[in-house]
């Protein structure tokens, strides 16, 4: 499921898309090969954003698309997917880098190559890696462990800040090209690596005390020194695409999709979260019921009232559900903030994830900031992300949902994360509640599950592609060969 779902990207991704070709389509003449652009192999390269509203945000509990013909969201996972083939595209970047004497994308190389055997490891739990990218000189590769994998990305991650703060250091007035995200500026994308390094340290939280990781350390070590890690200091520093009102680059929940649009519902577990500490987001994301808005012709003072909102709940039928939405008993998006051709920026990595995630390590004792200053810096940054008031979030961070210290203030950060991350980061928020039970997801029959998955099976080639290695991984990892969503993961074992 979650391989079908990652090929569902931004449909603004025409920006990038002279990279849907392949490499060998880049050729003029394919017995003639020519140097290919570093820069263009980058743009292919970069990890893309998904934009609000596709369904990957439905497994998170956000929104459901509901009619009567279609089905609940359904937990019962299959096969995850590799990303071989654009950690091929990488290796022929920095060939063609190293041909051209562009050493900044051999930098940049390294971390995107941690991005993508993480992103591999944390669906599945061991994958190739020492022995993968041979091609013909080694067809069955042998697997990594989990924790290996992540120790290499955790060095590679490393290599790039160092070396990309050098290259900045010798090149401070250089312009990358190929880039949709930060149009060029090296800083930011030094900024990027450091704070996507503090979200591969928090998801290792379970993995704290293992001397060899230094989870703790590592931490530390990028917070108390910002002059050789710099993080970013603002929403401005995001890591985001802007939708824009032109073919190819338009929100998918728009006006020309009514039909979609018509169908989506925002989801309990969100809705309730927010209403739960009166939060000013939920007026901003969501509208009233249109029973709410048809009762009391005080249209203002039905939107400023909790109470009409309301979210559908995802462990019952889609039937249940249609009704519901038909008789005007549930949320829709907020139309005024969603149904153009812009909606909000897609987000792959943000300046409010960052701060809540120091916040974290703060809380669990692994340095010595301030964990509320981190909070609140979490959350204000969210909030001015959908463009709530200052006045607003002053008084939600002092009277409505301040920090505390202790357990509940873990559970208040990643309540806080998991509102933060709403239609926005990708799968995120579904690892956040992975990893720690926030918030509580709701489940039936109807889901095909009674719990959440934890991971994806192995791709179905590996069983006849690469057997032996296959099953050695399982044995390995799970005492058997059983590979289903239910085994669970090294950086998910206590």
């Amino acid at each position: 499921m979650k391989n079908i779902l990652k090929t569902v990207f931004l449909c603004s991704m025409a920006i990038l898309m002279n990279s849907c070709l392949d490499y060998d389509e880049l050729r003029e003449n394919p017995n003639d090969p020519v140097n290919v652009s570093p820069s263009l192999l980058f743009t292919r390269a970069v990890p893309k954003p998904r934009s609000s509203f596709l369904d990957s945000y439905s497994f998170a509990q956000y929104h459901i698309r509901n009619n009567s013909d279609g089905n609940p969201i359904d937990y019962q996972f299959g096969s995850g997917g590799f990303n071989y083939g654009t950690l091929r595209d990488l290796a022929k970047m920095v060939e063609q880098a190293e041909a051209s004497d562009n050493h900044v994308y051999v930098i940049l190389a390294k971390f995107l190559k941690a991005y993508y055997y993480v992103d591999m490891s944390r669906d599945m739990g061991d994958v190739p890696l020492t022995e993968a990218m041979q091609g013909a000189d080694n067809p069955q590769p042998k697997y990594d462990t989990q924790k290996s994998v992540y120790l290499q990305a955790l060095n590679w991650l490393d290599e790039a800040n160092e070396e990309l703060g050098a290259f900045i250091n010798d090149n401070p007035t250089y312009v990358l090209e190929g880039d949709f995200y930060y149009f060029g500026n090296l800083s930011q994308w030094q900024k990027a690596i450091n704070s996507y390094t503090l979200r591969v340290l928090v998801s290792l939280s379970k993995k704290s005390n293992d001397s060899e990781l230094n989870v703790q350390g590592r931490f530390a070590n990028i917070v108390n020194t910002p002059s050789k890690y710099p993080l970013m200091t603002s929403i401005f520093d995001n890591m985001q695409v802007e939708h824009q009102d032109k073919d190819g680059y338009r929100s998918p929940y728009n006006p020309d999709n009514a039909a979609y649009a018509a169908d989506i519902v925002l989801v309990s577990t969100y809705i309730d979260l927010l209403k739960d500490n009166e939060d000013p987001r939920l007026m901003i994301v969501a509208d009233p019921t249109p029973n709410a808005l048809a009762a009391n012709p005080d249209e203002e003072a039905v939107k400023a009232n909790f109470s009409s909102y309301v979210g559908a709940d995802i462990s019952v039928s889609t039937a249940e559900n249609a009704v519901k939405r038909v008789n005007g008993d549930i949320s829709f998006p907020n139309q005024e903030r969603y149904n153009n051709y812009v909606g909000q920026p897609a987000v792959l990595l943000s300046y409010f994830e960052q701060e809540l995630n120091i916040a974290e390590a703060a809380n669990r004792g692994w340095i010595s900031s301030n964990a509320t200053n981190h909070y609140n810096n979490g959350v204000a940054a969210s909030m001015e992300f959908y463009g709530v008031e200052e006045s607003k979030i002053s008084d939600y961070l002092n009277t409505k949902a301040p920090y505390v210290s202790g357990a509940l203030g873990l559970t208040r950060i990643h309540e806080q994360m998991y509102i933060a991350f709403a239609e926005n980061s990708g799968w995120e928020s579904f690892f956040l509640t992975r990893r720690t039970g926030v918030p509580t997801y709701k489940f039936s029959s109807e889901n095909n599950v009674a719990k959440i998955p934890v991971r994806w099976a192995y791709p179905v080639a590996e069983q006849s592609d690469n057997s032996v290695n296959y099953s050695a991984a399982l044995i390995s990892q799970f005492g058997s060969e059983v590979d289903d969503r239910d085994q669970i993961i090294w950086i998910l074992q206590d």
